[in-house]
């Protein structure tokens, strides 16, 4: 009787988990998995790029002469902003968590209320900022938009990396102190290997947003630099201005690759989501 109750309540306690993440499961189901699909399927019809259809659409798309200055301006973001508001997010964090202010909770939340800024706010701030006599060309563009996506993703950044150096336990910080570690060094070589996990999950996030920017060259078509700028402004284009669904398919399923490369690096080669061996 006792070990049928042990199995009872084992298997209520895996029940109950599972019916609490089933929502998330259908929603994942229907609004991912089977878009995927459906975009998969899409790309072997015939288009305007690939009037025969077929799995040549993906070669058709890249051929694209407005896909190499995308990518160019892509990974202008990705090699400049992101390595930039990584080294800031973390600067700004560790003298947070090294100093402790009698304001500090205040000064967390001046630093996440740019992020509480819609990016169509952001960038009409930006642009009243600059003023109407800026000359825009492909160059000075990137620097524009990398702007205003590195002045309203900042803020919650902070918030978030000064919660993980929050979380690491004061014995280790105690413990480096009586080894001599100053605050630069109990920084270098204590705070940072131990939020490892969570810049990972930072730099990942900040690449694949890279990878998808859309809104801020989207809001910025009034310059005429930013029609196509970027490669989700050209699956966007393909669908909804040339009516061509397979080619906007295809050019999605290749922004997608990426994603989910980084996105098992993450999980198979960080411990971010690996179960505590103490709990």
């Amino acid at each position: 009787m006792r070990n049928y109750l042990k199995l009872t309540h084992k298997r209520s306690a895996q029940i109950v988990p599972s019916l609490m993440i089933l929502p998330y499961v259908c929603f994942m189901f229907f609004c991912g998995i089977i878009p995927i699909g459906y975009g998969i399927l899409e790309v072997r019809n015939p288009s305007w790029v690939n009037m025969d259809g077929g799995p040549e659409t993906f070669i058709k798309v890249l051929q694209d002469f407005r896909v190499g200055p995308a990518l160019i301006n892509v990974f202008f973001l990705i090699l400049i902003f992101v390595p930039l508001m990584a080294v800031t997010v973390l600067s700004i964090s560790l003298l947070l968590d090294a100093i402790d202010l009698r304001g500090n909770a205040l000064l967390r939340l001046l630093f996440l209320i740019p992020a509480l800024i819609p990016t169509g706010v952001a960038v009409l701030f930006w642009v009243s900022v600059v003023g109407p006599e800026v000359v825009w060309d492909h160059s000075n563009i990137r620097w524009f938009i990398g702007s205003i996506a590195f002045s309203t993703g900042i803020g919650s950044w902070i918030v978030i990396q000064y919660g993980s150096l929050r979380s690491i336990p004061p014995e280790v910080l105690e413990a480096g102190i009586i080894d001599g570690c100053n605050r630069f060094q109990l920084a270098i070589r204590l705070k940072l290997p131990m939020i490892s996990k969570y810049v990972a999950y930072m730099v990942i996030l900040l690449i694949v947003s890279a990878l998808q920017i859309f809104n801020e060259p989207n809001l910025l078509m009034f310059t005429n630099m930013t029609t196509d700028w970027s490669l989700s402004q050209i699956a966007f284009s393909y669908a909804f201005k040339a009516a061509d669904f397979a080619g906007s398919s295809a050019l999605s399923i290749m922004m997608l690759i990426p994603n989910i490369i980084l996105a098992l690096l993450f999980v198979f080669f960080t411990d971010f989501i690996k179960k505590s061996k103490n709990s």
